[in-house]
């Protein structure tokens, strides 16, 4: 965007008085014959510049109409959703000349954006949330019509024949039961820290590893079992059995990894069993009995 001629004059007469052997240029007056060199400099570098600006619009209205768009145009064009905002007439645009910077950051509610392309169908998937208070939520439907507004917007934007589908949904729910052989030096039998650190560190590595997924990213079971491991406490960490659902399907059971429908996971206290095992020598080194396996029905 072109600056304006006072803001380009200002930055010349700004390194005029920083460079050695001009100190002589020190005339006050408006009309002084170095002043007015730096007044016609700046006016040339304003025209430049608004011509600069006058060609990117050009170029930019040519790919509009001739480029067909990926996969990032669609997710960028999400995140620059601005909610209770009019695009420019034609334009998938918004026109936020004068506006305040935190008023236009307010109104993009959209944080968290995926697209998925279902091939075989044709369908484009635009999967979006938001943040409140740190924490992932899906778009109001109602009062205020975030998703409805989203949706008419992405509509209004897309490619003509691509067929869209504006998705945001509540967190997929995770269910685990899983064996926590622990060193009794420093936790005790319910799992808390015996310096009073933290009362559930086990819940504690659980949560901070869900809320570290990139949106849309897969959910792994032997990357949450190294970061287990890696708990104060745990010794060996055991997921006995793992399972998440959307809405009222049937859970599904995590053999490897899960990719969350609605995006993004969440586990509920009731929702994880945790066994707490001390750690003996004697069940680290093995006992030589023979092991059984258990299935454990969500």
């Amino acid at each position: 965007m072109a600056r304006s001629i006072a803001e380009i004059q200002k930055e010349i007469i700004t390194e005029k008085d920083r460079t050695p052997g001009l100190e002589v240029l020190n005339s006050t007056s408006k009309t002084a014959i170095w002043r007015l060199w730096t007044y016609v400099t700046a006016t040339s570098i304003w025209a430049l510049e608004n011509l600069f600006d006058i060609h990117k619009r050009e170029v930019d209205q040519i790919l509009l109409t001739k480029k067909p768009h990926n996969l990032l145009w669609y997710k960028a064009k999400a995140e620059a959703f601005q909610f209770g905002k009019e695009l420019k007439p034609g334009s998938d645009c918004y026109d936020n000349t004068g506006a305040n910077h935190l008023d236009v950051a307010k109104s993009r509610i959209v944080k968290h954006v995926a697209i998925v392309e279902n091939k075989k169908n044709g369908w484009v998937r635009i999967k979006a949330a938001k943040e409140v208070n740190g924490e992932l939520q899906a778009l109001s439907k109602a009062n205020p019509d975030e998703l409805g507004a989203f949706n008419r917007y992405m509509q209004s934007i897309k490619d003509a024949g691509v067929k869209l589908l504006v998705d945001s949904l509540p967190p997929d729910r995770l269910k685990m039961h899983i064996d926590i052989y622990y060193d009794a030096m420093v936790l005790d039998a319910q799992g808390g820290r015996l310096d009073g650190a933290s009362i559930k560190p086990v819940n504690d590595t659980i949560k901070a590893y869900l809320r570290s997924l990139p949106f849309n990213g897969a959910f792994v079971l032997a990357t949450l079992t190294d970061r287990l491991q890696e708990t104060p406490g745990v010794v060996i960490p055991q997921i006995r059995h793992a399972s998440a659902t959307y809405g009222s399907r049937k859970d599904e059971c995590i053999p490897v990894r899960y990719i969350p429908d609605g995006g993004y996971l969440r586990i509920d206290d009731d929702d994880l069993k945790v066994n707490y095992i001390p750690s003996h020598a004697t069940l680290l080194e093995g006992t030589g009995e023979s092991c059984t396996h258990q299935t454990y029905q969500s």
